[in-house]
């Protein structure tokens, strides 16, 4: 909830906090700060995961709220858009919760289950980030916006003294090599999975269409301006345009509470992979389609409707590398697989902004990046298809 209030509209705070007019300026910097967070934990996520197989999933979710409470409490104060960019960075280097939640949840079940419980712990993340999107604007318009960020400062440290609490970890006892030595010699079993190895590079390429647009929906947002049917709670022109950011971003958050689950057991039927193959297409072709829209109630209705696709990607990765990995591997697996899924969410804004502003940095199109969000997207669902046609023909049914 915290962090939904704050990042969708991390690219407005930027304009109005550093008074940055320039479009393309705008861009880069949005992009750039956006992204930066997701990128360092890509590169952090492995180690945390292997410390996580070694000493506990518990304390890494414990030290990863703890993380995005300290930093996210200093980023008002961040005078340039450069040190904003460095406290985005040091947050995404020792943030990364959903590798060891996932971990921990999945530590007991059995494996013919793990899509339908990923699944159902996405929909608890969701139903805390459904929220997020609507209390941000409304808090912004009573404390400003610098509210948001101590907002979610205080929830991640509420969060992280109700695991410390309540969660219950079995850790094992027996002696174990030096973690250097275990760390490499369990990165090496997973990658030369080939299976496992082409997956990885499948997820950053579908992460990269689903995340090239996020940083700049409210920007087109704006473009298409508030739909009428707002009109009847007479806000200002501004608080108009908030809500309609903020309800573009909820009906994510509402589209994975209410699908997610049947995307898992969609997963325990028919295969993970088959899943996330007819995900991309389906997507891709919604993403073609809103780059052509006139209207703002026509954004909207792709936009739920992608967001309905959207929700089974998170609990497919997973559950296609949970059922296959040993338990002794499993936090380590998880956290490359949320590591190329923030890859995606971090370059993918960075590549959207190219495609905004052009290589001549030009007046921004927000619609480009649609189009080439939807040509990733396809290119991922072929790739899970032969994916697929691989691991069956090699024994390993994913």
């Amino acid at each position: 909830m915290g962090l939904m209030a704050f990042l969708p509209v991390l690219a407005l705070y930027v304009q109005e906090r550093f008074g940055i007019d320039d479009p393309a300026e705008l861009a880069f910097w949005v992009g750039i700060i956006y992204g930066v967070a997701p990128l360092c934990a890509a590169l952090a996520g492995p180690l945390w995961g292997g410390l996580g197989d070694r000493i506990g999933k518990k304390p890494m979710a414990i030290r990863a709220n703890l993380a995005i409470a300290a930093t996210t409490a200093l980023m008002p104060l961040a005078p340039t858009p450069l040190l904003l960019l460095c406290m985005r960075a040091i947050q995404g280097m020792f943030a990364g919760y959903v590798a060891p939640a996932m971990a921990l949840a999945t530590a007991e079940a059995p494996r013919a289950e793990h899509g339908l419980v990923i699944a159902r712990l996405q929909v608890a993340m969701a139903a805390g980030s459904v929220l997020g999107p609507v209390v941000g604007p409304i808090a912004t318009h009573v404390a400003g916006r610098e509210s948001l960020f101590w907002l979610t400062s205080a929830l991640s440290a509420l969060s992280a003294a109700w695991l410390h609490l309540r969660a219950d970890e079995v850790r094992s006892t027996h002696r174990r090599p030096t973690f250097l030595r275990e760390f490499l010699q369990s990165s090496r079993d997973l990658l030369t999975n080939h299976v496992f190895a082409w997956l990885l590079l499948l997820v950053i390429l579908l992460r990269l269409g689903q995340n090239m647009l996020e940083p700049f929906v409210v920007l087109f947002v704006r473009e298409l301006g508030a739909p009428q049917w707002l009109s009847f709670l007479q806000p200002t022109p501004e608080l108009a345009l908030d809500l309609t950011a903020g309800i573009a971003f909820s009906v994510l958050a509402v589209a994975q509470i209410v699908f997610t689950i049947s995307w898992g057991r969609l997963a325990d039927r028919f295969g993970p992979l088959r899943c996330l193959a007819a995900l991309g297409i389906a997507l891709a072709l919604l993403l073609l389609a809103t780059a052509a829209v006139v209207t703002i109630d026509q954004f909207l209705i792709l936009r739920t409707l992608a967001a309905c696709v959207m929700a089974g990607s998170m609990a497919l990765s997973y559950a296609a590398v949970s059922k296959r990995v040993a338990d002794e591997h499993r936090t380590l697996a998880f956290s490359m697989v949320q590591s190329c899924m923030q890859l995606g969410f971090a370059l993918g804004p960075m590549l959207g902004a190219w495609f905004a502003v052009g290589a001549a940095g030009e007046h921004a199109n927000y619609r480009r990046p649609f189009v080439a969000a939807g040509g990733l997207c396809f290119a991922a669902g072929v790739g899970m298809l032969l994916l697929r046609r691989l691991s069956t023909r090699r024994g390993a049914a994913l």
